[in-house]
């Protein structure tokens, strides 16, 4: 069985440049942006294939499904995010055309304009082979279920592809979190409950039945907080807007990584979800990952040792299609 992890960013190596990522653009100067700092690990981690490959090795991985900090081309122009992810891309493609057993890669997406985000989709997994896609929890500040946003679900659905949702912050929240990093410890979390919680509520996945999205950080607050929903859903009306199940009954359409940071969480994850929606994740190469990821699913108390097995692997080579 192979073990995968599921949530790893990377920064091509051809578009950093010291302290600073620059994107090319045909007849421009590049756009440039500022590295983000890797605080207690080393600059190269984000984009080293060779230091990459010596650290997976150090902590029993034999694959990474690479994704980019999705960051980057939401706020862009048009026209820029498009040109940026078109060759975030190619570059994906071609880091894993060199090492194919190690790695696979998700496209990055101009979601500000869904059209063209569907049909750079389509084109990274038809002609460059990527996996998937990983977006951010919000776009600009606007929430997932927007109806603007459908042509990259159907898109997704179609391809049977997955969807990696990435927390970007919470709108409206920053200043009250500036301190004590609890844009990361508490914004990261609840920006990814929000958006679970507008893609159930929102109809999106009852609209979408067969699409697969998977959520970073263990799903943030929601295992913890979805009985909360059902309760809410049975008691206003607000939330029987658009759906006519309870919210809990969604998260079998939902799979989580496994990014929880301690032991007693993970196994309660699992109790909620179920085993078969977990997938390994490390956050890798950040300082807010757990390199020990695999240790964790070990050592999860209340879980079988075929349980393990779809938690280190088994659910995401079902999930990415990957041959053992």
């Amino acid at each position: 069985m192979l073990r995968i992890d599921v949530h790893a960013h990377m920064i091509p190596a051809p578009f950093v440049h010291g302290d600073e990522v620059q994107f090319p653009l045909d007849g421009e100067a590049p756009h440039v942006m500022p590295l983000r700092p890797m605080n207690n690990f080393d600059a190269d981690t984000i984009y080293s294939v060779e230091r990459r490959l010596r650290d997976m090795d150090a902590q029993g991985m034999d694959m990474h499904v690479i994704s980019l900090q999705p960051m980057f081309t939401p706020s862009l122009p048009v026209d820029r995010a498009v040109k940026i992810s078109r060759r975030i891309n190619n570059a994906f493609a071609e880091v894993v055309a060199a090492n194919p057993k190690r790695f696979l890669a998700l496209a990055d997406l101009p979601m500000q304009s869904p059209e063209d985000a569907a049909r750079e989709l389509e084109r990274a997994v038809k002609e460059l082979g990527l996996r998937g896609t990983e977006i951010c929890s919000q776009i600009a500040g606007e929430n997932l279920d927007e109806p603007k946003f459908a042509p990259v679900w159907a898109k997704a659905q179609e391809l049977d592809v997955p969807i990696f949702i990435h927390p970007a912050g919470v709108p409206g929240l920053q200043e009250r979190l500036g301190k004590y990093y609890l844009t990361n410890l508490i914004g990261n979390p609840m920006d990814t409950t929000i958006a679970a919680a507008s893609l159930i509520f929102g109809g999106v996945l009852r609209e979408f039945p067969r699409i697969k999205f998977y959520l970073a950080h263990g799903g943030g607050a929601c295992p913890y907080i979805r009985y909360r929903w059902d309760h809410g859903w049975k008691a206003r009306s607000e939330g029987k807007a658009i759906i006519d199940r309870p919210p809990s009954e969604y998260f079998s359409q939902l799979y989580f990584d496994s990014l929880t940071h301690g032991g007693p969480a993970l196994s309660f994850l699992a109790s909620t979800v179920g085993p078969q929606r977990i997938m390994l994740g490390t956050d890798y190469p950040f300082d807010m990952g757990n390199y020990n990821s695999v240790a964790a699913i070990q050592n999860a108390i209340g879980i079988t040792d075929a349980e393990r097995d779809m938690m280190l692997g088994g659910n995401a080579m079902r999930l990415f299609k990957i041959d053992g």
